[in-house]
């Protein structure tokens, strides 16, 4: 399969490859020529100043004189950068070559004290195709989002080719949900206990630029497999800006013409000079340089179209007052900046989340559940979820000439959720019960009557788990960026991570003699990791290669080395021990032995044991023709194990019959990836690419049965995390995009994927040995959020107040817009049925049957396609600039399964047939679940204010 896939994809490319060349062969024969003469500010000419067409091999080198030529160009549209060492960058785009004619360009140079690239002066529009980049990567400024139906991260997300959203959880090319890396000003948020990175809340208008890469990353980024999400926070600056918006789809009034939901969106950013160290120089304490600041605030509260609970219980009193609905999320940002001079800038951020909700659509690694259904008479007595982010930022910025610059960044990412019913501890629970309705049944062979408890709904009690985790990482960043000259680009850096974890799992409590329920699990673990990079970017003669090796390191820290000593630890057996001890190197071992041995002064660090390895990447982007460009991309892309894989219930005796350990031993999972992609160049408005990527991803966590003998115990037989379990991605993407004119807009993206690997949970041995499947297969199985088809189009139209737009001779109404999303993909993934008999019951057929366990997920539900409406009205009051806005998603109300029913392949209805229930205690109807389906359409009226 994998040799048939790779060959088609050649053949793929080539054909297209080769129907370009033809086409520029038969329309590229005239040519035209640019001239001009490069200045700086003072009018003095410049000489050896470069000029660069970009993604071809044109270019040129000024004389003495400041004059440059470029003959031989064929006729379209190019971007032309103008640089030299001292002067800011100019890139001038969409400069039209005609056959036969002389383009003139004089261009001026503004001197500059940062190093070459910091500043790009851009003269026309932005230029829609980077054809410097070696891999797939979108980079989305504050502008771009303006038009973009967008309310997070999340969203943004969703808008990109590879990205595809299952189950509340983001898988990238096929990747785990873990696998993606989120990094907001320099620091990443990537939570190393679950391996989940939106833990962070971003407010879309607290975000200067977005870059998105989803495959083939540079050097510089680690920690990930699939994808890498680079967010720059916005800055103040030295004048006052500010903006408000509130929308809802009610306004507080009881009756609105559609379905409310209550739900209320609030924001708002301030931005400007800083007043209180403006203040400082009245009183002699004048500091050197501007500062400025940047706040943001968000609030978004909503009942949801699901039951809800009366109330919430958070865990901290303080928090009931913003636990105003079922869903509450909260989000606060204040950034302050100080420019010393061009050269030097110190900026530092506080940004915190908070999200106050019982778990209806959050995913998080220790549960699979999300609307508790089985709790639906109860929800009062339901778990409410605490979650809580924070992270702080420092960057350091320094340019020490025009050839060199780096920058230094620290911060600490907090992060915490807490999951408790009615704010209860643990030993305060009472066991849920299910008693009502009591059922007698008559049995019609021999009369005898049988009783029956329940319907499947719990009537009193609390859920079994309660559970509290946090990660506190502190991280320091370095990154140097040196280019001695034209051709070469280089960067290096550093990154040292240090993460305390601590988890409290409590499951059952009720149950068991120790206190703590009938399974749990508890510890506090330090751990250290970091990185070593390096990477040049080369620039040939209209060629780009990005070339790069990185290191890194970890070390699982004194909680697992001890527990690897303790011989009364009795799931680390004697062989394990061994081989951690192999496998792992001592940090400045000899100095420890020699100076230190077992001293209490002995620094931590010394003689912690540790792994590393290493990653090569490399990338080139190469001009085909005057309008395209290939590129090729190949890495090595690791990550640590998630940290809950190696450090679970290595200390915990819990009693539950059915239990997984964590391993010492688990080395970071690998990804090697390839990928392959053209850009076109239409116009200057118009471009195309394709690409088609393939992955192998290794030493995926499963889970395995070792027995052992103990002395103490016996023989002994448990399960344990091990890397076994592998994955493949492959797919090809194809991106067009259509920049506003003539009023309309375009963004359209295809993509065509299959994921495949050994099991889509590290859980799968568990759950067979616990009876909730009946055999893990030997094979390659589709995965469970493996999406093969995908397509969404943003289509935006815009009226601007210069425009004479008219019908018929009339003219129509300025200065508004519409933007439209057309999504459709595939359906979910299902294990099918295996009916095996039938019966009736009070007179209604169900069905007898068990999963095709041997082939999981092999079945896909019915394809989907939804609309989404955005109206924008423009408009201007008392100086301010102003937008009204409705919204309407799921605009032909589309249902949207969210669970499928695996007999009829489809959502369930009240229609289906019932199957027999498995076990003795009921089971909730899932034909009546009101989560069965996502949200229906939903409508948002609401206002943004501008000054």
């Amino acid at each position: 399969m994998t040799r048939s896939f790779i060959h088609k994809v050649l053949q793929f490319f080539i054909g297209v490859l080769i129907q370009t060349l033809t086409i520029t062969g038969v329309f590229g024969q005239s040519t035209g020529s640019i001239t001009g003469k490069i200045v700086d500010s003072n009018s003095e000419a410049l000489p050896g100043a470069n000029v660069i067409v970009k993604g071809t091999y044109y270019g040129a080198a000024t004389d003495l004189e400041g004059r440059f030529q470029i003959s031989g160009m064929s006729a379209g549209v190019y971007d032309i950068q103008f640089s030299m060492m001292g002067y800011k960058v100019v890139l001038k785009t969409g400069v039209q070559v005609v056959p036969g004619v002389v383009e003139n360009l004089d261009i001026i140079l503004e001197e500059t004290t940062l190093a070459l690239g910091q500043e790009i002066v851009v003269e026309g529009e932005r230029p829609l195709l980077d054809v410097e980049q070696t891999s797939s990567s979108v980079r989305i400024t504050s502008d771009d989002l303006q038009n973009k139906m967008v309310n997070s991260v999340d969203d943004i997300l969703s808008d990109q080719a590879g990205v595809s959203t299952v189950n509340n959880e983001i898988h990238i090319r096929g990747g785990r949900v873990d696998e993606s890396m989120f990094i907001v000003d320099g620091m990443s948020v990537k939570d190393p206990l679950s391996g989940y990175s939106n833990n962070l809340y971003v407010n879309v208008d607290a975000i200067e630029e977005l870059e998105v890469v989803t495959g083939g990353f540079n050097a510089e980024y680690g920690q990930a497999m699939s994808g890498i999400v680079n967010i720059k926070l916005k800055e103040g600056s030295q004048d006052y800006h500010g903006s408000f918006t509130y929308s809802s789809d009610n306004f507080a009034l009881s009756n609105v013409p559609w379905e409310s939901y209550d739900n209320d969106h609030l924001e708002f950013t301030l931005s400007g000079p800083e007043p209180i160290s403006s203040a400082l120089g009245f009183i002699g304490l004048k500091l050197p340089g501007e500062f400025s600041f940047f706040a943001n605030g968000y609030v978004k509260l909503s009942n949801t179209y699901l039951p809800t609970a009366d109330s919430l219980a958070p865990t901290q009193d303080w928090m009931k007052m913003l636990a105003l609905r079922e869903e509450n999320d909260w989000h606060a940002l204040y950034k302050l900046t100080w420019r010393i001079d061009p050269m030097k800038k110190f900026s530092i951020s506080y940004d915190r989340s908070l999200n106050l909700n019982q778990g209806y659509f959050m995913s998080r690694f220790n549960a699979s559940n999300y609307y508790p259904y089985e709790y639906q008479p109860i929800l009062n007595n339901y778990n409410t979820l605490t979650k809580e982010s924070i992270l702080t930022t420092g960057i350091w910025s320094h340019t020490l000439s025009p050839k060199l610059f780096y920058e230094v960044t620290f911060g600490r990412f907090f992060t915490n959720l807490h999951s408790a019913a009615q704010n209860k501890y643990w030993y305060d629970y009472q066991e849920y019960v299910d008693l009502q309705p009591i059922n007698y049944l008559v049995s019609p062979t021999d009369g005898r009557i049988s009783v029956t408890f329940g319907d499947g709904f719990n009537d009193h009690g609390n859920p079994p788990e309660w559970y509290d985790y946090y990660s506190e990482n502190y991280s320091v960043r370095t990154d140097v960026n040196y280019q001695p000259s034209y051709r070469h680009s280089f960067k290096g850096g550093f990154t040292h991570q240090q993460s305390q974890i601590q988890v409290i799992d409590i499951n059952s409590p009720w149950l068991g003699e120790s206190g703590l329920g009938q399974n749990y699990d508890f510890f506090n673990a330090t751990a250290d990791n970091g990185a070593f990079y390096i990477q040049d970017k080369i620039t040939f003669d209209g060629m780009i290669a990005n070339l790069g090796v990185r290191y890194d390191y970890w070390f699982p820290g004194q909680y697992l080395e001890a527990a690897v000593g303790d011989t009364n630890v009795v799931t680390i057996t004697d062989a394990a021990r061994e081989k951690f001890y192999q496998e792992t190197f001592r940090l400045f071992g000899d100095l420890h032995d020699r100076y230190f041995g077992d001293s209490k002064f002995t620094p931590w660090w010394l003689g912690l044991r540790g792994k590393g390895h290493f990653s090569p990447r490399i990338g080139i982007s190469h001009p085909v023709t005057d309008a395209d460009v290939l590129y090729f991309n190949y890495g090595h892309f690791s990550q640590l194990p998630t940290y809950n894989y190696v450090y679970a219930k290595l200390r915990a005796n819990a009693e539950a019959t059915y239990q997984l350990f964590g391993n010492p031993n688990l080395n970071p999972k690998t990804t090697v990836a390839y990928e392959i992609g053209l850009k076109h160049k239409f116009d200057d408005n118009q471009v195309i690419e394709i690409k088609a990527f393939y992955k192998d991803m290794f030493d995926y966590e499963t889970s395995q049965r070792v027995t052992k003998f103990n002395p103490r115990l016996g023989n002994i037989s448990y399960l344990i995390y091990i890397n076994m379990d592998f994955a493949r991605s492959r797919g090809i993407e194809i991106n067009f995009k259509r920049r506003f004119a003539q009023y309309f807009s375009a963004d359209a993206n295809f993509s065509y994927s299959l994921t495949t690997g050994k099991s889509s949970t590290p859980l799968d041995n568990l759950l067979v040995e616990a009876g909730r499947l009946d055999e893990k297969p030997l094979g390659e199985n589709y995965l469970s959020w493996d999406q093969p088809i995908r397509f969404f189009m943003d289509l935006n139209y815009n009226v601007d107040p210069e425009d004479d737009l008219r019908l018929f001779g009339i003219r129509m109404p300025r200065n508004w817009g519409i933007n439209t999303r057309i999504e459709y993909e595939s359906g979910k993934r299902y294990t099918p049925l295996i009916i095996t008999g039938w019966r009736e019951e009070n007179g209604e057929l169900q069905y007898i049957a068990s999963r095709d366990n041997m082939h999981p997920y092999s079945k896909l539900a019915p394809s989907l396609m939804t609309v989404d409406l955005k109206f924008n009205k423009y408009f201007t009051m008392n100086g301010l600039d102003c937008r009204f806005f409705w919204t309407v998603n799921n605009l032909f109300n589309i249902r949207q399964p969210r669970s499928i029913n695996p007999l009829t392949g489809k959502g369930y209805t009240a229609d289906d047939i019932e199957q027999v229930p498995s076990g003795a205690r009921p089971v909730a109807d899932p034909r009546l679940d009101p989560s069965a389906y996502s949200w229906p359409r939903s409508m948002d009226i609401g206002v943004t204010v501008r000054w």
